[in-house]
């Protein structure tokens, strides 16, 4: 029972369709082998699969289209499934709607599990991308923002229009013609939606990451961008640049204007920034500080009352002499703030165009063969969330349609549900492997091949395959397959992207060490969620579902802490709705950019490369990186080691590695700058400064020497000095 009375979980569903029912009554069967009282108090939709799940499941008869709520109050279950919980009822009934009797209900005591239809949430038309043709109200089918809010946990039922149409639900008009939100639906609206209620969830979900108790480490999984001005100087600049970054990455944006009393300044024009903020729902403060010097320090106590991940800041506006006699405002603002990511958007733009050299490798490689087939991606948050078994279950809706599938290869861990879920799909057989004298079982792509079938599924998207097998990687497999024109339903958890590898490991404290480039998941056709309550997932973890018991107590203890999978669980909603953007290309970026990632062979230096990939991929920028050894060729056995790391992790992402002699540490700045300029980049990602003030005094600050020759590339900072309690955890 929860402090107020019963607990409350709602399944959010893109659309009202019977997938939404499915999960309902899986959610119950989970609840149930757990040993919990519970019941049906209403189901929307009946099939062969819905009536197969509710076999088992007591139920107590509604009263028409309304729960039975005196008798549900009467046998006080432990848990009541509620279906479409923004159902109107009749004026003449006691309530208004659905969500209303569930209310009466958790008063009691009792928890309820209910589904319902994104669209039907107040305040959800804020975040839809289309303007709505009428108002909706209450009496329209509208939920109170006070009822989700009620919610201890909230869980997304995706669906893609494929799945819909597979279905025969088509768009439009729309999935159901009682509904006056079918028109709004239609297919021409369809993805922008479904990207809408990713994100709303996903700031849901984030939420979650600062209630009491939820560790400050996992507080990484959203971005959080402070722009912070003091005058009106390239503010404009500076706005588009933090919005578009935004927009990019999902994050959240405040501006704050710092004002030293005493300057004459024209009015701030606070109106201007609203409006601009209003489309990634930013927020704005202003400050007063003594003068300039205090700048850094207050500026310093805003970023970490507001959790910023991510500073956004203009250049100096003062000249070298000023700041050799009253010092640097941006540099102690640096100094003082190494730990995050450090934006400084150059004062102007490089207008002449053609002038660069040929272009830097792109964030998506050219593939050589054409893929003729399609491919399906079942993306989780995290491992035990159900991805196999929902893509099990979709085989065998394609079966009965006729279609040949065949299972190339699933892992089904040892979950019996998920053993059991196989049933007469067929089943090739897997490809043995000798291997330092053990015996490994792989994909056998040659007998894929050779069978031809329509679709197949293969698991684990990710893997490494044992050495002695034709690719290194199964994905390598999967394009192999697609090309011969067989389509591929596959899986995926969001930790094994490469451009969130290094925001996994700040998150998890967990190196993960198996990745895919991001342009594998540019080439689905088609991304389901599948997404899981952390509560649940625990449970089903304790129980010995997703790993063997003996293993679950370290689980628990790394990758499985509570804070760990709500921040994936939004990492992957903001995955898929970014992913979806891309598709609709709705914001173009306002030119070309061009991205140059600066590392010197320090441990570090994998992180400076995975943060430029992960601007690269969320602004389609092209990506070089350049390392400038000052050692004459003579390098150290480590320093060989990394920088040999350095280019198979380049080459694996599809990417350009320069090495450029430089005499001395001096000449690193103008040597990059020449390089800047040669090569048309326009952002500029390295690490904070290691250097002491002593140290920049005598060999001079890299970063320094930057702003002064760069006036037309934005310099990324990146913390460097994080990362060092990192586990290599098996996940």
């Amino acid at each position: 029972m929860g402090v107020n009375g019963g607990r409350l979980k709602l399944l959010v569903g893109i659309i009202s369709w019977p997938g939404n029912t499915v999960a309902l009554l899986q959610e119950g069967q989970e609840l149930l082998s757990q040993g919990r009282d519970v019941v049906i108090g209403i189901l929307k939709y009946s099939d062969p699969e819905i009536e197969a799940l509710s076999r088992t499941l007591r139920s107590i008869p509604p009263l028409g289209e309304r729960l039975n709520l005196p008798e549900i109050l009467a046998q006080r279950p432990e848990v009541v499934l509620v279906d479409d919980a923004g159902a109107l009822y009749p004026e003449d009934s006691p309530y208004q709607a659905r969500w209303q009797e569930v209310e009466e209900i958790l008063a009691a005591g009792i928890d309820v599990v209910a589904t319902v239809h994104a669209l039907e949430l107040e305040g959800f038309k804020e975040f839809l991308p289309f303007p709505l043709t009428s108002p909706l109200s209450l009496s329209e089918g509208i939920i109170p923002a006070s009822f989700l809010d009620r919610a201890s946990e909230v869980e997304l039922v995706d669906v893609t229009p494929e799945e819909l149409s597979r279905q025969g639900i088509s768009l439009p008009p729309g999935f159901d013609p009682r509904s006056r939100l079918g028109p709004y639906l239609a297919a021409a609206n369809f993805a922008a939606f479904r990207r809408a209620v990713l994100k709303r969830l996903a700031d849901e979900v984030d939420e979650q990451l600062f209630r009491p108790g939820v560790e400050t480490r996992a507080k990484a999984a959203r971005e959080r961008i402070l722009l912070a001005v003091s005058t009106q100087r390239n503010l404009e600049r500076l706005l588009r640049r933090s919005l578009l970054l935004a927009e990019r990455l999902q994050a959240s944006l405040m501006v704050v204007h710092l004002r030293v009393p005493g300057r004459h300044q024209e009015p701030f024009p606070w109106d201007y920034v609203e409006r601009m903020l209003a489309s990634v729902g930013g927020t704005w403060m202003e400050e007063e500080v003594g003068d300039e010097s205090e700048v850094p320090a207050r500026l310093s106590e805003i970023i970490a009352a507001n959790h910023i991940t991510r500073l956004v800041v203009g250049h100096s506006a003062r000249s070298r002499w000023e700041e050799l006699v009253k010092g640097s405002v941006l540099n102690e603002l640096l100094r003082r703030n190494r730990h995050i990511n450090v934006l400084v958007v150059a004062p102007a733009s490089e207008t002449k165009e053609g002038e660069a050299e040929a272009a830097p490798g792109g964030a998506v490689p050219d593939l050589r063969l054409p893929l003729k087939g399609k491919l399906k991606i079942y993306l989780g948050p995290i491992a035990g969330v159900g991805k196999t078994y929902r893509m099990l279950r979709d085989a065998h809706e394609l079966k009965e349609k006729g279609v040949d599938v065949v299972v190339g290869y699933v892992e089904t861990h040892g979950r019996a549900e998920t053993e059991a879920q196989i049933g007469d799909l067929e089943v090739l057989p897997r490809k043995q492997v000798v291997y330092r004298g053990k015996t490994f079982t792989e994909l056998d792509l040659e007998g894929v091949l050779r069978r031809r079938p329509q679709v197949v599924l293969i698991d684990e998207l990710a893997h490494t395959n044992v050495p002695g097998v034709k690719n290194a990687k199964r994905y390598q497999d999967v394009l192999e397959i697609l090309a011969a024109g067989i389509d591929v339903y596959t899986t995926l958890n969001v930790q094994h992207l490469e451009s969130l590898n290094d925001v996994i490991e700040e998150i998890t404290g967990v190196k993960v060490r198996e990745t895919l480039p991001d342009w594998v998941l540019a080439l689905a056709d088609e991304i389901i969620l599948v997404d899981l309550a952390s509560s649940l997932l625990l449970k089903r973890l304790e129980q010995g579902k997703i790993y063997p018991l003996p293993k679950v107590e370290q689980a628990l203890r790394h990758f499985f802490r509570p804070e760990n999978i709500i921040a994936l669980r939004e990492l992957a909603l903001r995955q898929l709705a970014h992913y979806l953007g891309e598709k609709q290309a709705r914001l173009a970026p306002e030119r070309k950019e061009r991205i140059l990632v600066a590392v010197n062979l320090k441990p570090y230096a994998e992180r400076l490369v995975r943060r430029g990939l992960r601007l690269a991929v969320a602004q389609h920028a092209e990506l070089m990186v350049v390392h400038c050894d000052v050692t004459g060729g003579k390098l150290s056995p480590e320093a060989t080691s990394i920088r040999n790391y350095l280019k198979r992790l380049c080459d694996s992402i599809g990417i350009s590695y320069y090495e450029q002699k430089v005499l001395s540490d001096r000449d690193v700045a103008l040597v990059l700058a020449n390089l800047c300029r040669a090569k048309g980049i326009t952002q500029m990602v390295l690490g904070h400064s290691q250097r002491s003030r002593w140290q920049e005094f005598w060999k001079g600050s890299v970063i320094s020497q930057l702003l002064r020759f760069l006036r037309t590339v934005d310099l990324h900072l990146v913390p460097v000095n994080s990362g060092s309690w990192a586990a290599e955890v098996a996940v």
